[in-house]
């Protein structure tokens, strides 16, 4: 018996012909590349804002596994050299290279998913735009406190802003309140007395938490996401149903 998604070569074929998939890859304005709709009117649309559709690269239809590997149908045919070095470096892309099935088949009603035979030989990607990238940019970089390896300086510094506040809190306190105290004792030839030094650093104090009682005033609490972004205290659910937050969260969810 055959099931209702095993059909002939000759009728899939016939079939195709009728029945399109429906996304296909895009070039934005700023370089990064995605995939999206590229229906007639969807396709006019986005080409009006800047947008290059890369048909080149295929067309397909979006699945939950489309969503974890949004670029695997562009490297699959050799698209790997569309992407700007900048979105390698965010994705973190280039830490370990995702591999790239052989059978070159974009998912469709006809291949509805990458079978073992589809993965028989398969390489990784290979990123030969990243051979121009300064070492220094280069990670993984690891969190001083939980050991989370982040694609890029800027994502570590953000999460350990967002999952370590305390603790990064107190070594900048501790490191500002070292250069303050050294500074106030530069050039002076007795040893303050322990008064004196507790005093300092009381001042110290006060001075470096003002800012923040400034930034956030009493009654306007605001919160920063891991994504980067900012909201009201209390406001969590309704920030992370954002497009802001989801679309971080999809790029989170790409394998390393």
């Amino acid at each position: 018996m055959t099931l209702a998604h095993e059909v002939s070569d000759g009728l899939a074929s016939s079939l195709a012909q009728r029945i399109q998939p429906t996304f296909g890859y895009y070039r934005q304005p700023n370089g990064w590349v995605k995939y999206a709709p590229v229906t007639r009117l969807e396709r006019l649309r986005y080409e009006e804002q800047g947008w290059k559709c890369l048909a080149e690269y295929g067309f397909f239809d979006v699945t939950a596994y489309s969503g974890n590997h949004p670029l695997e149908g562009l490297f699959m045919f050799g698209g790997a050299k569309e992407l700007p070095t900048e979105q390698i470096l965010q994705m973190g892309l280039y830490i370990d290279p995702p591999l790239v099935p052989r059978c070159k088949q974009h998912l469709t009603q006809f291949h509805r998913a990458h079978r073992a035979e589809c993965w028989r030989g398969a390489t990784k990607v290979e990123f030969p735009q990243m051979a121009d990238v300064k070492p220094e940019l280069i990670g993984p970089f690891v969190c001083d406190f939980c050991q989370r390896k982040m694609p890029t300086a800027q994502a570590r510094e953000q999460h350990q802003l967002v999952a370590h506040t305390k603790p990064l809190g107190d070594i900048r306190t501790g490191t500002s309140l070292g250069k303050a105290l050294a500074e106030a004792m530069n050039g002076s030839k007795t040893v303050p007395s322990q008064d004196a030094l507790l005093k300092r650093i009381a001042e110290l104090e006060a001075t470096t938490a003002q800012p923040v009682r400034a930034q956030f005033p009493p009654g306007k609490v605001r919160v920063t996401c891991e994504c980067g972004r900012s909201h009201k205290k209390g406001g969590e659910t309704l920030h992370r149903r954002g497009p802001a937050h989801q679309e971080w969260a999809k790029k989170e969810a790409q394998p390393a």
